[in-house]
């Protein structure tokens, strides 16, 4: 089924707001110590205080803010953190390089390995691939890109 133009909309909107957070790179990267813990002692808050505000014991912080930092802490343990340092949680999963790009890379493997047998067999008879073969690959990546579903439902895949 072909991919409807808001579909296509919704996509690039989503990816110019995840360039946004690869550009600011750094900017969103856990602190050393956990977000919990610098924010805590920026505010000059005891782990006692944060303890009260969580109705959870000061050991249970401590407990907290080694979670984050060794990645075992829930969302849910993160969001109250937050709430309870008078922020909020920030939640994010940032692909490396823009959707568009992941689609193209992945329709374009595709349409090499559909292309390959064609590829192989001018190989065994000494013949090298012609700019016609070329361009039929980027014909068969582009008819895939209309169906962006099928790349991942493809026997080709990996």
């Amino acid at each position: 089924m072909p991919e409807r133009p808001i579909q296509q909309l919704a996509r690039r909107q989503l990816d110019q707001r995840l360039e946004a957070i690869r550009v600011s790179g750094g900017l969103l990267e856990r602190p050393r110590g956990g977000w919990i813990a610098t924010l805590r002692r920026a505010l000059g808050m005891p782990q006692s205080h944060l303890a009260s505000r969580l109705h959870v014991s000061r050991q249970a912080i401590s407990q907290l803010e080694k979670r984050e930092v060794d990645g075992s802490i829930t969302l849910k343990a993160l969001e109250q953190a937050a709430q309870a340092l008078g922020g909020r949680l920030v939640y994010a999963v940032v692909p490396e390089r823009s959707l568009q790009a992941t689609l193209e890379q992945r329709a374009f493997q595709i349409a090499a390995r559909m292309t390959g047998s064609v590829r192989h067999t001018m190989k065994l008879e000494d013949q090298e691939p012609t700019s016609d073969l070329d361009q039929r690959t980027r014909e068969v990546a582009e008819d895939l890109l209309g169906s962006p579903a099928r790349l991942w439902t493809m026997p080709y895949g990996g």
